[in-house]
């Protein structure tokens, strides 16, 4: 009924607003014209009604409350809670709706201090789908909600700043420049009582630029603890901090450094870190300086074997090193590659007994190559050297030689290679 009634209200304001000025034009015989402009208006109207009707519902979302018209002499609570309101408006605007559609207000325009029960004002922001206040809904009655005014006090503390974190390792705090050093903080008694700094809390964790900015003061009691429902004026400070690099970094070899000489014959062939790569910290001019980080010196004196020791890197005065500062240092060693020269005795198998070989059989030079230390220990009697005189009979013969060496080295040459050998009949 409600949205017939609408209907027909908004036809006759139409209408009349048409039919007045055109009152003139219905007598002069062209005034149905106008009329069906403005059956066809209503037909619009209506159909429009029936696919969007009007209805009445809660929001779902509350409206927080806020005080306007505060005496200059007390303090109003800033949280004055929410309230609930329910609208008639278009169906198919009703979900768009939020609470900022809305203002909810409290009026405490000529009030004092002490405890009052004050009406509920809201209206809405909006005008779209004919929306309407119906009705408002709060805790403690349908639209009244109680509100405690206190005395205002204002008092002047310090501004404090609290930072928060630490630049990274290499960066260090420099000046810092507030540009208030007092605030007025300004509310109820019993909370600006306890008040005693107004602080700016900066969170510089990792930070290495410097600092420039505003930041908000923060009420605190003696312990250190938020104090609620109080002003601050200025409400910001601004801030200048500056943060400066006082030790530079860079990644740098390690190099071992090594001392003494493995045993005779034998070779440093490798050397190695790990790491391989450290992090150091130091002055500016170390850093533009050092290509490597030397490590404490690792014994190879008379060493056979790889040697694996674990030692310290040699920082120089000042410099700090990422992690720790032992290294483990892997130095290999393995024998030299050599070649010796041995005069062989020659000997001679399957010389037949009715024979005998004319003169001495002289040594031969045998040319051998591997480990040097095997060489060095080698000695002519551990090499064999012989001619194969079976089935040779009386006479010259060109006999070959044959060298045998121990496992690991390897034959060269042999001189001669070949002799002649003169066998005669005993």
């Amino acid at each position: 009924m409600d949205g017939i009634r609408t209907f027909l209200h908004e036809v006759g304001l139409f209408t009349g607003a048409i039919l007045r000025p055109a009152a003139r034009s219905v007598r002069e015989n062209s005034g149905l014209a106008v009329l069906s402009v403005v059956l066809a208006f209503g037909l619009w109207v209506f159909v429009t009604r029936a696919e969007n009707p009007e209805q009445t519902r809660r929001i779902e979302e509350a409206i927080p409350i806020r005080a306007v018209n505060v005496p200059a002499d007390v303090a109003a609570p800033r949280d004055l809670g929410e309230v609930g309101v329910q609208v008639r408006v278009e169906e198919n605007v009703f979900e768009s709706l939020t609470k900022d559609d809305f203002e909810a207000t409290v009026d405490l325009a000529g009030l004092s201090v002490g405890e009052y029960k004050v009406p509920v004002t809201v209206r809405p922001l909006t005008s779209r789908g004919n929306l309407r206040i119906v009705d408002v809904i709060s805790e403690d009655s349908n639209d009244e909600i109680t509100v405690r005014l206190a005395q205002l006090l204002s008092k002047t503390v310090p501004v404090d700043l609290e930072t928060l974190g630490t630049p990274p390792a290499d960066y260090a705090l420099g000046a810092t420049e507030l540009n208030a050093e007092t605030a007025v903080v300004s509310g109820a008694q019993e909370h600006v009582g306890s008040v005693i700094v107004a602080v700016a809390v900066l969170d510089l964790d990792g930070r290495t630029e410097p600092f420039r900015g505003s930041v908000r003061l923060e009420p605190r009691n003696q312990q250190g603890v938020l104090v609620q429902d109080v002003d601050v004026d200025p409400a910001t400070v601004d801030v200048k901090i500056e943060i400066e690099q006082r030790t530079f970094s860079r990644a740098l070899a390690v190099s071992p450094e090594l001392t003494g000489i493995p045993r005779q014959g034998y070779n440093v062939v490798g050397v190695s870190a790990d790491p391989l790569v450290v992090t150091v910290f130091g002055s500016q001019a170390f850093i533009e300086k050092a290509t490597t980080i030397p490590t404490q010196p690792v014994d190879v004196e008379d060493a056979t074997a790889d040697v694996v020791r674990t030692v310290s890197l040699d920082l120089p005065t000042g410099v700090t090193v990422k992690g720790s500062v032992n290294v483990t240092v892997t130095v290999r060693i393995s024998p030299a590659p050599g070649q010796l020269t041995f005069a062989v005795p020659l000997t001679a198998n399957g010389l037949g007994n009715d024979l005998s070989i004319v003169g001495a059989l002289p040594p031969v030079q045998v040319f051998l190559f591997g480990p040097l230390p095997t060489l060095l220990e080698l000695n002519p009697n551990d090499i064999s050297a012989s001619v194969d005189l079976d089935g040779k009979g009386a006479g010259a013969h060109n006999i070959k030689v044959k060298v045998s060496a121990p496992d690991g080295l390897e034959v060269r040459s042999i001189t001669p290679e070949e002799l002649e050998i003169q066998l005669e009949q005993r």
